[in-house]
């Protein structure tokens, strides 16, 4: 077996690794629908912040495993890795290979790598933790449940508006003068919402950088539907974003994140931003499903989904581990 970088400009090669990643991941998601080969290799391929690198795993000229691994400019401490083998090449250590040379190839700049994996079931998701996963040093750092909403059939409620406050959805962008504030809120999510082990801290989205987000969602044909709620002095208190999968495509649309500000919680706002984008996406769109997950200790969230009618589909762990303290 030969281990070997993928060069991020070749569009044949990043198409095997594409093939590779479908199909292991299709061998433990039940029904999951990947996002085209073009919309994932202009991920990879994405000048937006992110340090990208992609490992192959050879036998011959054939890959049979890949590991992708991402590193923020904004959290140059933390690499996010994604190790993907060919089901018929699995238990033979290509997955631990991978895993390492990757660990090997991060920045010097990293003191953790994190990773994430869905499974049909708790006990699945036990088994990777308990087998591949600590035989790798990683530990688990948190567990969070995944729920989806058939959006045709939902019985979704008009947005309850608290007094004082007022609710918009935009498409593909909030207005300009917003964005500065939309992208506090978006560096708040993961830090303020609970997240086991992870200890997320706020990493603010500059306005440069929230152009480049919906630019390359417009590239990979997808659609974003926001809702932010205002207060009476016309400052952003609460946000919401759900991502459409471009035209024709069976994929479950998908929450990237719900925040409401300290001051305003307690009053409904994350619930009727929500609502709020679920009717806009309806009303563009057939045929939806939306998915979202929230770490299991974040009751609010799961009780909010619940009232709207999500079900739950499957399970995520997220994995960490130290390379120094």
């Amino acid at each position: 077996m030969d281990l070997r970088r993928l060069d991020l400009t070749d569009v044949r090669a990043l198409g095997q690794a594409y093939d590779v990643e479908c199909a292991a991941t299709r061998a433990v998601r039940h029904g999951w629908v990947p996002l085209a080969r073009e919309a994932r290799l202009a991920a990879w391929q994405a000048r937006n912040g992110w340090q990208r690198r992609i490992v192959g795993a050879f036998d011959g000229e054939v890959l049979v495993g890949m590991a992708s691994s991402a590193t923020a400019d904004d959290t140059p401490d933390t690499t996010w890795v994604d190790v993907h083998v060919l089901p018929d090449r699995q238990r033979r250590g290509v997955g631990s290979a991978l895993a390492r040379a990757t660990e090997a190839a991060s920045p010097g700049s990293v003191g953790r790598l994190v990773a994430s994996a869905y499974r049909p079931t708790r006990v699945a998701v036990d088994s990777l933790v308990e087998g591949f996963a600590a035989g790798l040093g990683y530990v688990r750092a948190t567990d969070e449940t995944v729920v989806e909403l058939d959006l045709d059939r939902a019985d979704l409620p008009e947005p309850a508006v608290p007094q004082g406050y007022t609710v918009s959805t935009h498409v593909d962008g909030v207005p300009v003068p917003l964005r500065g504030e939309v992208g506090v809120l978006k560096g708040l999510v993961d830090a303020e919402a609970p997240n086991g082990e992870l200890a997320w801290e706020a990493t603010p989205v500059s306005e440069e950088e929230y152009a480049q987000e919906i630019a390359l969602w417009a590239v990979q044909g997808r659609t974003a539907v926001e809702a932010v709620a205002l207060d009476g002095g016309g400052a952003v208190a609460a946000w919401t974003c759900l991502l459409l999968p471009a035209d024709g495509s069976p994929r479950a649309a998908q929450v990237e994140g719900t925040l409401v500000l300290g001051p305003h919680r307690g009053r409904g706002l994350g619930r009727a931003v929500k609502v709020a984008s679920m009717h806009a996406a309806r009303q563009r769109r057939a045929g939806l499903r939306v998915r979202t997950s929230s770490d299991d200790q974040n009751v609010w969230m799961h009780a909010i989904n619940r009232g709207l009618g999500f079900v739950p589909v499957e399970s995520e762990v997220l994995l960490q581990k130290r390379l120094r303290p």
